[in-house]
């Protein structure tokens, strides 16, 4: 409990019980629509949200927090992902591909014209211990929006997602469901961005989820082990980047792997018995 004494560690530990349970709850029905490439093009936007932060406050001078515009960016794109969805013809992925690459590309060019190289591997990789007060409320409100979310539209939106024509029947809302929950996911990216970074983000919402899937024998059980085993593998990462001097956002993702592959170990024994 040597880090306990260290305020940044002591932040760091408090990001990982807060962000851990958030991302990996979302993660239950990101994996269940198949969403996982969605939530990765959005982390990688913020590299665009950063960008264009630098660069209003190069022309106009406003020194505007980049999370903000990072957070109205997300929304933004996540908002013109969802259209793309309900009113073309193109498969998802296709949409998301274009999307992804479209943010990235722009988010670099900007980047280079003002010469701020040196902020590309905050983004990339995160910097989690840079974690202050109103960044653990803003988590803190993160996972009780998320679970609040959850609890409050289980049913209809858990039917909407596995059976979208009973949800039909039904008269959920399916579209106003699906644009909630992409712009959840926009909340959630702007708001997780400093734990791992655009490149290792989506893994903290993904991997939990897909562990979990793989030992829950009914959803009911799916949704409670999901978060368990993102706040196991978020305060365990935490503990072993600061053993191991290591960097705090990868040791988060590999301790995610490492369960993952524990678990479909035990799954694979499991059907062979």
């Amino acid at each position: 409990m040597d880090f306990w004494n260290i305020d940044f560690m002591r932040n760091t530990f408090l990001s990982a019980l807060l962000l851990g349970p958030a991302c990996a709850l979302l993660g239950v029905f990101v994996t269940l629509r198949g969403m996982a490439f969605f939530s990765d093009a959005l982390a990688h936007s913020a590299l665009t949200g950063v960008a264009l932060s630098l660069l209003l406050q190069e022309l106009l001078g406003w020194n505007i927090d980049p999370m903000l515009v990072v957070l109205l960016f997300s929304l933004g794109l996540a908002t013109a992902m969802a259209y793309f969805f309900e009113r073309t013809q193109l498969r998802p992925d296709t949409i998301i591909s274009f999307s992804f690459t479209g943010s990235v590309a722009l988010g670099y060019i900007l980047i280079s014209m003002l010469g701020q190289y040196r902020i590309i591997d905050g983004l990339l990789f995160g910097s989690i211990y840079s974690n202050s007060t109103p960044d653990l409320l803003k988590q803190l409100t993160l996972l009780v929006t998320i679970t609040t979310f959850t609890l409050w539209q289980l049913r209809p939106y858990t039917l909407a997602v596995l059976q979208p024509d009973l949800a039909h029947i039904q008269n959920i809302n399916t579209r106003h469901l699906n644009y909630i929950f992409s712009l959840l996911i926009a909340v959630t990216v702007s708001i997780t961005l400093k734990m791992a970074g655009a490149l290792l983000l989506s893994a903290l919402i993904v991997t939990p989820a897909a562990a979990a899937k793989l030992l829950a024998p009914n959803f009911r059980f799916f949704l409670i082990l999901a978060p368990l085993l993102g706040t196991g593998a978020a305060t365990a990462g935490v503990l072993l980047s600061f053993r191991l001097d290591s960097p705090t956002g990868p040791t988060i993702v590999l301790t995610n792997v490492a369960i993952l592959i524990l678990c479909l170990l035990q799954a694979s024994l499991r059907r062979r018995a």
